[in-house]
Formats: structure tokens, sequence, C-alpha cells
């Protein structure tokens, strides 16, 4: 049986925005599509990963500082994140995952493009039962205070 690849755990054309999107735009974006963290791409026909920003960005770098809902969700993203690419392995995702300490990670094409996203739950249904050890390792180095 071939390595599962980050293609087939992945969501596809996952919700995103661009880093002039207001913060309240970027709330109501996650909650439409009942998600914590969103891509930050370069515009929506480039689709070119500049970062990503998740409900917790927004409640600590914007409404935390006592900036508004207008603000733009480029105040708040993260920077220069980690991605897998499509055909990149199922071992590739828990190592950066792990090692970057990200719940969530996008997946990219070979032009940097978003095309997708996994989440820790999306390894859980993929890995199953059987693997539960080796999930736990994984949510574990997630989670560790840095």
């Amino acid at each position: 049986m071939a390595a599962q690849k980050a293609r087939d755990l992945m969501t596809d054309s996952p919700a995103v925005c661009t880093p002039d999107t207001t913060a309240q735009d970027a709330a109501r974006l996650m909650q439409d599509n009942d998600c914590g963290s969103l891509p930050v791409v370069e515009s929506r026909d480039s689709m070119k990963l500049l970062g990503i920003v998740t409900d917790r960005d927004l409640a600590l770098r914007i409404l935390g500082r006592g900036q508004g809902p207008s603000t733009p969700v480029r105040e708040a993203m993260t920077r220069n994140i980690a991605a897998v690419k499509v055909d990149d392995d199922l071992h590739e995702v828990e190592r950066l995952m792990s090692g970057q300490q990200v719940r969530r990670i996008p997946v990219v094409d070979g032009q940097g493009r978003v095309v997708g996203i996994i989440a820790q739950a999306d390894l859980a249904r993929e890995l199953g039962p059987q693997a539960s050890k080796d999930l736990g390792r994984v949510i574990e180095k997630i989670s560790e205070p840095r």
C-alpha cells in the first residue's frame, strides 16, 4: 500500500483571507466555516501563502491591544509559517506539526499556492485507533510549552 500523502488527509479549498481582510470579516469567515484559523494569502487570485491568522491571534493581538474590528489581519497574522506540500507523506506532516507546535498546517502546491489544510483531527482520523500512541506523541509535542 502506498504511503498516505498530505492530499489524502487535507481539507480541500479551505477558507482564506488576505492581509487587508478586517479582523471582523476574518472572525465571520471562521464562524461561517467552523474553523479556528485561516491561511492568509497574497490575493484570492494568486492564493500564494503569506501566513496564518487564528481566532486566538484576533483575540490577543487585536482585541487585547484595544484595536477595533476594522483592524486588518496583517496586524495579527503569523508570517513565515511552515506548510506541507500536497505530495508530502504522513510522516512529514507529523514532523512539521510537532516541530512547529501547530494544530493546523496549510497544504500548498509546487507554486506555494494554498490548496488545503490539515488539522490534528485529520491526523487522528487517518491514523485511527491502532496508532493512538503515535498520535498521542504528536499531540503532546504540539502542546508542549515553549
